[in-house]
């Protein structure tokens, strides 16, 4: 199952997520080549933000990492679209897959996010 953000909540969502997963992410990119790499993985998710540049220039930056470590600091320019999905089996949004001009980001989560703190963001 998947679950597109609308973009007019983008902000709220990105705001909310660090309040609903506190377990670990993993970050995976995909150029617009079609080449794919791990970026991290299985790090505490530290912060999510989108950020208004201008007019035409939206950037989603995604903070990830230890505490003792110095966080992996991703910006992610112009996204397209936000869709969670889920794993099937328990209902949970396991994956947040962010498309840009500049490719597809894929954050998994661990453990999944709760579908119904989802709802209470569209209320």
């Amino acid at each position: 199952m998947t679950t597109e953000i609308p973009q007019k909540l983008w902000a709220t969502f990105c705001e909310k997520l660090k309040e609903w997963h506190r377990g670990a992410v993993s970050i995976r990119r995909t150029g617009p080549d079609g080449t794919s790499r791990e970026v991290v993985e299985d790090v505490p998710l530290r912060s999510v933000a989108l950020e208004h540049q201008d007019q035409c220039n939206d950037i989603v930056t995604i903070d990830a990492g230890r505490p003792e470590e110095r966080p992996l600091h991703l910006e992610i320019i112009e996204p397209i679209r936000l869709v969670l999905r889920t794993n099937g089996e328990s209902g949970r949004y396991k994956q947040l897959e962010i498309l840009s001009e500049t490719g597809k980001t894929e954050v998994t989560f661990n453990p999944g996010i709760d579908p119904e703190l989802l709802e209470k963001l569209a209320a």
